[in-house]
């Protein structure tokens, strides 16, 4: 359930354009790897946001860090932009020092045959739980 004090609003929805998603979630603990979610995108679009959730917290060792690849190439050319969840916390997932609750990634044009995936880069001992990641997309106009 979103409150008030985790409410987001994406950057699409302040575009004026039409948004779509690719979404993923998991209610068990989150462990790392590669490709945990693939998805082959069937039309040209754009990626506006990235999204990560965790309902319950991550303890002991160090934060939770997601990535997201197009064709196994990270969408986050500056590795600090990758969603982090320090450990312990719940809630979304934050870049660090910018103080909001997505990725910022650099890579985001897709083109139909586009395989996105995530990947768990990082994760607390015992990593977080209720976990999930939006991509939100805009059509390319």
């Amino acid at each position: 359930v979103m409150t008030a004090q985790t409410a987001i609003t994406s950057r699409v929805s302040r575009m004026g354009v039409g948004a779509r998603e690719i979404h993923w979630e998991s209610v068990a603990a989150i462990t790392s790897g590669t490709a945990k979610g693939r998805w082959v995108c069937p039309w040209y679009c754009t990626i506006v946001d990235v999204l990560a959730n965790s309902g319950t917290a991550g303890s002991g060792g160090t934060s939770d860090i997601i990535d997201v690849n197009i064709g196994g190439t990270t969408i986050f050319t500056t590795q600090g932009n990758r969603p982090v969840l320090l450990v312990g916390d719940t809630g979304f997932f934050s870049v660090s020092g910018l103080g909001v609750y997505q990725g910022v990634p650099e890579v985001v044009s897709l083109q139909p045959g586009s395989v996105v995936t995530y990947d768990i880069d990082q994760i607390a001992t015992t990593g977080s739980a209720l976990f999930t990641l939006t991509i939100v997309l805009s059509d390319v106009r």
